[in-house]
């Protein structure tokens, strides 16, 4: 990759390893390029430039994005889940006896 400059911040991706963001000349993070590329937009002025420069990273990393008939059956399926432990902790509960006391 390259060397992105923009505001008063410097984008090093030149490094396959690790990513280096500057802002003023001083170090404000070093590690994985998508956040670095996520903390430039956050701290930018203008996050336009940015968010063109580097598209195609963020896209790859663009959340899944559900619909409402997906997120219900999900939400059955878990309240499903749920009631089927619980069904099994009674169940269990009922199974433990307690030795007679004489």
């Amino acid at each position: 990759m390259a060397i992105f400059n923009h505001e008063n911040f410097i984008l090093d991706l030149t490094n396959s390893n690790k990513a280096r963001l500057y802002k003023d000349g001083r170090l404000m993070f070093m590690g994985d390029g998508y956040r670095a590329i996520t903390m430039l937009i956050r701290n930018a002025q203008d996050t336009k430039p940015v968010k063109q420069r580097f598209s195609a990273q963020l896209s790859q990393r663009e959340k899944p994005k559900f619909q409402t008939n997906d997120l219900d059956v999900l939400r059955r399926e878990a309240l499903l889940e749920e009631e089927k432990r619980k069904a099994e902790m009674t169940k269990k509960q009922r199974v433990i006896r307690r030795p007679k006391i004489k």
